[in-house]
């Protein structure tokens, strides 16, 4: 489910646009999505997590 309020990564500005007004960055959701127990993609999720943190060490 996604939240309708939207954040700028850039400056930090609330909005309910895709690309913030101020500075024309693409927004993101302002908070995490809810937690589940019965999380289907919880685990493909925690795979890309640790994929993409070896490849940064």
């Amino acid at each position: 489910m996604r939240s309708k309020i939207l954040r700028c990564p850039a400056c930090g500005r609330y909005t309910l646009k895709e690309m913030c007004p101020v500075c024309g960055t693409a927004t993101a959701s302002s908070r995490p999505a809810r937690f589940s127990p019965q999380d289907r993609y919880g685990r493909y999720r925690r795979m890309l997590l640790k994929e993409a943190h070896s490849r940064e060490l």
